[in-house]
């Protein structure tokens, strides 16, 4: 089986310039997911099978979130196949429709047996590029990873007027070019029938974290250290971040440690001017992130079950949470598998009052439970969601998909 996996990363050779040129930031966390994935399909290949890297760079358009106009196509990590593009809005990707189409004839012509394609989530212009090449070469089979669902199956992106209109035509384009694909590699199991992929070939991988780097800062607590707990990520109303903050507001024996970005930033900077318990520390390096998380007594996520999008997500901050070795507090969301219940505390009751319990009963645990239980998650974690365990199924289903033209 040859293997061509499309994905948006940032190629070691890049980060160095993406970040300075970059005036977003970097999104390492799904930067880290893609390479989580490529190591366990590459763990999981045999001596005669092959993978191959075509590679989209996920920068903003210029000028408004990237410093330059043109992405040079090259080759990266001498592995990664960058097809580059004009970095402005539309041109952009039709752009790179054209790019990835082209650059994946071209593999499909150099390797003619099992070729598979693995698509990184349903980013529409690699999406009409393997639409494209599957006309030309019928045997070819294709898997699509899908992390995330359009329109109002999905987080909102804040956008308004006439480019929300325009995200929703996407949106529908997204969906309709789903049934082309021969598997799903989904998040959850409602996605299937969002994507109405009922009856087609499908595994979930609810996530997947890699064991490289994985020692965890600890810091030695003081008897008399006030008790602390850490929200690292996107800060948005709709992901619980208003009602996390009410609840500290009315906690004041308990530190809030604050970091990311999202609509509500504003609104955190206030809070924490006004609280001297609210701390606020911005859009943060990885290396920062890990120093909070070892100064935290627990490590939260407010994401609630409410909105339909919590149907089709699992917040991958829950395995980052996990292998930090710290203990968790968050809602049990439908799409959290059972088999995490053991490692996690829940929150019972949507909203301020059920954070404010949680928190206070969670707190009120022996010091020596919470960290047993951190342990406990992190060595799950570690040993039974690395990128070799869980890509095992998901590659022989791969070498299904041309078993089924030998039936």
């Amino acid at each position: 089986m040859n293997v061509l996996m499309m994905t948006l990363m940032y190629p070691n050779d890049l980060m160095e310039e993406v970040s300075r040129n970059s005036k977003d930031g970097l999104q390492n966390q799904i930067n880290s997911y893609q390479r989580a994935f490529v190591e366990g399909i590459e763990a999981n290949l045999q001596a005669n099978e092959s993978l191959s890297i075509l590679n989209a760079l996920p920068v903003g358009a210029y000028p408004m979130h990237y410093k330059k106009i043109r992405i040079k196509k090259s080759i990266y990590d001498h592995r990664i196949q960058e097809i580059g593009c004009i970095n402005l809005p539309m041109i952009k990707q039709k752009g790179r429709e054209r790019r990835a189409t082209k650059a994946l004839l071209e593999w499909l012509n150099k390797n003619e047996n099992n070729r598979t394609i693995v698509l990184y989530t349903i980013y529409l212009p690699f999406m009409q590029a393997v639409f494209a090449a599957k006309k030309t070469y019928p045997d070819l089979k294709a898997s699509v990873i899908v992390t995330d669902l359009p329109n109002e199956l999905g987080l909102s992106s804040g956008r308004t007027g006439l480019t929300k209109q325009l995200e929703r035509i996407i949106g529908k384009r997204q969906i309709a070019l789903s049934s082309a694909f021969d598997s799903y590699v989904l998040l959850t199991e409602p996605m299937a029938e969002a994507l109405q992929v009922q009856n087609k070939r499908r595994m979930v991988i609810e996530g997947l974290i890699t064991t490289h780097n994985t020692e965890h800062m600890q810091e030695n607590r003081g008897e008399d250290e006030r008790q602390s707990v850490l929200y690292a990520g996107t800060l948005n109303k709709e992901l619980g971040i208003g009602e996390l903050l009410s609840a500290f507001m009315q906690m004041p024996q308990y530190d809030l440690l604050l970091c990311g970005r999202g609509d509500m930033a504003d609104e955190i900077q206030k809070a924490a001017d006004a609280y001297h318990n609210i701390y606020y520390f911005g859009f943060v390096s990885q290396e920062e992130a890990l120093r909070l998380q070892a100064r935290a007594t627990l490590l939260i996520n407010p994401r609630s079950p409410e909105g339909a999008f919590t149907r089709y997500s699992f917040p991958s901050k829950t395995l980052e949470y996990m292998r930090s070795g710290k203990p968790i507090l968050c809602y049990q969301l439908e799409g959290i598998p059972s088999d995490y219940d053991d490692y996690l505390y829940y929150i019972n009751q949507i909203g301020t009052e059920g954070i404010i319990q949680a928190v206070q009963e969670t707190m009120a645990l022996p010091l020596e439970d919470l960290a047993l239980r951190g342990e406990l998650a992190r060595a799950y974690v570690l040993s039974e969601k690395n990128p070799t365990v869980q890509c095992r199924k998901m590659v022989q289903m791969l070498r299904d998909m041309h078993q089924d033209d030998m039936l």
